[in-house]
């Protein structure tokens, strides 16, 4: 039953007499016979008045099977009050279970979260690490997790916006010491020549400093990051409390602003245009025209990942999944490609994974792939043969897309060489991402339907297919219009032609 009891205390120091017994009352005294000095603590006569000392709750905890009966106690309370409510607060939590008496951190909490949880992804386990490593622990890790609360995590959010100014401030100085270090790198060449050493240690000492502003960059913890660290802590704290560790999922109370996911929008030639005069990219996720993708790809037949990037602009799959893939998998006869495991890139190391969830398909393919794939399986049989004549090691991966010695790419590899390729065949940036976004599209526009498309790429809903994935190019929107108009009977049509007699008329 629970029975509140709220006391009193300081920490002032004095005679003390003994507190119970026959002396009760009487000095407690020293060998030599003087009166002992110790903390007076619930006895101090101060303790009358409203400002003195403190206020501290014990409680009989409920004992458990096998278990003596064990008491919890917790001072520093400005008022009565609070402890009587924090009293309250540890009765309810012991009565569902909660251990009210660990002296576990958060800190200590979430280490042995991730090291428990064995069923994620490592390319989810680590960004899990890193918002652990980068923004918990070091904000609110020393706190005992029994007394995490939603301000802790409000304050750690208001600590990041706090380092975000200050790293953006630091970013806005490493911008203008680079633009100070390239004027006086133009100055050293304008200089005279009897200047020129000079000058040239002017600007060696601003490229130094550079240097080291550049090395003390940190990166900005952006909101769709701050979204991320959130839901780290929410899985956390919602096995606490399937587990009886915590009382309540904390992190569900957090408010942060919204995210609005970047829009796909489709390279037009009046957006080419403009990024040509002022190199303006309308989003960070930009699709291809067909025009477009067909000049990559006439440009770059004779690459050595023709077939890679044949393969991603027409099916869509991820760059994992292509780097993934076996031979096995692959059906010549039948036109079709399984995608069954994939490849992750984590600190630049590689893992193979299972894909992700409903990722596991089997995707039909053109017969101009399925001849790419031949050639390709050609083609390593001969890099095979010069590798062994050359007294070379040969890499049985038993992989799709390989090197000449047999070894497969890796992820950012593919990443990093789409870019250059794209740059230097001068068309407007796209990311090697986004050839998912443009085989949706392209399926969209030869008629496939969503329910397909879906399947395609792999997607576990049909909404993110039909919000993200299929960007509306110009001939569909222009074969919508011209569909609209027809639906209205009219006897007369405003074609250009009949425009200009009407303007003249």
């Amino acid at each position: 039953m629970f029975e509140e009891k709220t006391y009193k205390r300081c920490a002032c120091r004095g005679p003390m007499v003994h507190k119970s017994g026959p002396n009760k009352g009487k000095p407690v005294l020293l060998p030599d016979g003087t009166q002992k000095i110790g903390y007076l603590e619930t006895s101090c006569p101060q303790l009358k008045k409203r400002t003195h000392g403190s206020w501290t709750y014990a409680i009989e905890l409920p004992a458990k099977p096998g278990e003596k009966r064990q008491r919890a106690k917790e001072g520093g309370f400005a008022t009565q009050k609070e402890a009587a409510d924090k009293c309250a607060e540890v009765w309810a939590q012991a009565q569902v279970g909660v251990d009210v008496l660990s002296k576990e951190t958060f800190g200590e909490y979430m280490d042995r979260w991730i090291d428990g949880k064995s069923d994620l992804a490592r390319s989810t386990v680590d960004p899990y690490t890193r918002h652990i490593r980068l923004y918990i622990k070091p904000s609110m890790g020393h706190v005992l997790r029994k007394d995490i609360r939603k301000h802790h995590l409000d304050a750690m959010f208001g600590w990041i916006n706090d380092e975000n100014e200050q790293r953006a401030v630091h970013r806005a100085l490493v911008e203008a010491l680079a633009e100070d270090c390239e004027a006086k790198r133009r100055a050293w060449h304008a200089a005279p020549k009897h200047e020129r050493a000079e000058v040239r240690q002017v600007w060696h000492e601003a490229r130094d400093q550079l240097k080291t502003e550049r090395r003390q960059l940190k990166r900005i913890t952006d909101i769709p990051t701050q979204h991320k660290i959130k839901a780290t802590l929410s899985s956390a704290m919602n096995d606490a409390v399937a587990a009886l560790e915590m009382t309540r999922n904390w992190a569900a109370l957090v408010t942060l602003p919204s995210i609005k996911p970047p829009r796909p929008i489709v390279w037009t030639p009046q957006r080419v245009a403009r990024w040509r005069e002022t190199g303006e990219v309308p989003s960070p996720v930009m699709i291809w025209t067909p025009q477009l993708a067909g000049q990559f790809l006439d440009r770059y037949v004779d690459d050595a990942l023709f077939d890679l990037w044949h393969f991603k602009a027409f099916r869509g799959p991820r760059r994992g999944e292509c780097c993934a893939l076996p031979w096995s998998e692959v059906d010549l006869d039948n036109l079709s490609v399984t995608i069954s495991q994939q490849v992750v890139s984590v600190a630049y190391k590689v893992y193979g994974e299972d894909p992700k969830a409903d990722s596991e398909r089997t995707i039909s393919i053109d017969q101009e792939n399925a001849a790419l794939f031949r050639l390709r399986k050609l083609r390593q049989a001969a890099d095979k043969a010069r590798c062994l004549a050359a007294g070379k090691a040969w890499i049985d991966s038993g992989l799709v897309f390989t090197k000449e010695d047999g070894e497969g790419y890796h992820p950012d590899y593919l990443t990093a060489r789409f870019k250059r390729l794209v740059e230097k065949a001068d068309l407007p940036p796209t990311r090697l991402h986004d050839l998912r976004h443009l085989a949706a599209s392209l399926a969209r526009l030869a008629g496939v339907d969503m329910k397909g498309i879906q399947v395609q790429l792999g997607h576990s809903s049909f909404q993110i297919t039909a919000d993200t994935y299929t960007s509306v190019l110009p001939q569909l929107e222009q074969a919508a219009a011209e569909a609209t108009l027809a639906t209205v009977p009219r006897t007369t049509r405003i074609t250009e032609a009949a425009g200009n007699e009407l303007v003249a008329a």
